[in-house]
């Protein structure tokens, strides 16, 4: 009886040192890579590899300013109604798809082959045709 207690204390001793580290792995993956909203890349890195023209650069600045607050709404509105996470998974790709596409429409060719290796750097990209 005592070796099966002992076993319990040291399983739950190891549960818990696990489960710190993962926690402390997500904090360390969060801070190291910033995002803009829906993942996307950071306004600056945008601005700084794509070059935008001062034409530009208000028109992306305005779809960034919108998309986050798109998709701060979009998790509130899930959190309100207990949304399943694969249905908020849903639409915030859709979000974050309708977002590249209005870059995409403000900048030129070689801009957008910019953007694409931006993206292609932030993680996986679902684009829908239009």
């Amino acid at each position: 009886m005592e070796r099966i207690r002992v076993g319990a204390v040291a399983l739950a001793v190891l549960l818990a040192a696990g489960a710190a580290e993962a926690q402390d792995n997500k904090k360390k993956s969060a801070e190291a890579a910033p995002a803009g909203p829906y993942g996307l890349p950071l306004l600056a890195g945008v601005k700084e590899k794509v070059k935008l023209t001062a034409e530009q650069d208000p028109k992306v600045a305005e779809i960034y300013a919108a998309a986050a607050k798109e998709e701060e709404e979009t998790k509130k509105r899930a959190k309100d109604n207990q949304t399943e996470r694969k249905d908020l998974e849903r639409f915030l790709g859709e979000g974050r798809t309708n977002t590249i596409n209005k870059i995409l429409a403000v900048l030129d060719d070689g801009q957008k082959k910019s953007f694409d290796e931006l993206l292609k750097a932030s993680g996986p990209v679902r684009k829908k045709n239009n």
